[in-house]
């Protein structure tokens, strides 16, 4: 699926990746890779003013199904299937703070894994 209908209102397709971080070459609905517990990616977007030294934090909606009205990063989210992590940065900027920057405003910092435990009350 490309990255076009991945944002198309349709439910998002998400790259099913090893626990090394390669791709199966499988992709799922979004949902599906949450339900089965797939490794998948995302993206973390830090904004730092060099001059000030402050970091960008935004406070989550209400209705976020996940940490709801919690302080967050500057900008997050899901890498769609096919798209890599700076095109999704810059996209998840745009979505989340109405923030365009050029591909040379971005520094890729860090990769790790995260896993989750599914935990039911």
């Amino acid at each position: 699926m490309a990255a076009a209908e991945a944002h198309s209102g349709e439910e998002e397709y998400l790259d099913v990746l090893t626990k090394a971080g390669e791709k199966t070459g499988v992709s799922k609905p979004r949902g599906a890779v949450h339900r089965d517990g797939d490794y998948h990616r995302a993206v973390h977007v830090w904004i730092y003013a060099e001059s000030t030294q402050e970091l960008l934090l935004q406070k989550r909606s209400d209705c976020k199904d996940s940490w709801p009205g919690q302080w967050d990063i500057s900008s997050a989210g899901h890498i769609s299937a096919g798209d890599s992590s700076l095109i999704s940065a810059q996209r998840e900027l745009e979505e989340e703070l109405g923030i365009v920057l050029p591909k040379d405003a971005f520094e890729l910092i860090f990769v790790f894994l995260q896993e989750w435990l599914a935990v039911s009350l």
